[in-house]
């Protein structure tokens, strides 16, 4: 089922559509906020009314390292469970031929 979900960033209204069941809205509205929350920290004042697109894009960029930093360590741990899973696999058939 389709929601539509309204959040307010640095003053402005935004909405998106989640239609997957396993997904929390709630969750991935607050992770920006804080997201943009943290990166409008380390700004000067001025540009938080002046320039919102910087604060917005240094945050995806942040955002995008780390959904890439996350996508690295999984493949490694899918690696790992396989090459493990394979060695267990092998000493089985040696115990149990």
């Amino acid at each position: 089922m389709e929601q539509l979900i309204t959040i307010e960033l640095l003053g402005e209204t935004f909405q998106f559509k989640v239609d997957e069941a396993n997904v929390n809205p709630k969750e991935i509205a607050d992770y920006l906020s804080a997201e943009i929350h943290a990166v409008a920290e380390q700004f000067p004042q001025h540009v938080l009314k002046t320039n919102k697109m910087a604060i917005v894009v240094s945050a995806a960029l942040n955002i995008t390292k780390q959904y890439f930093e996350l996508k690295t360590n999984h493949s490694a741990l899918i690696s790992n469970v396989t090459d493990r899973t394979l060695k267990l696999d092998v000493l089985l058939d040696k115990i149990n031929p």
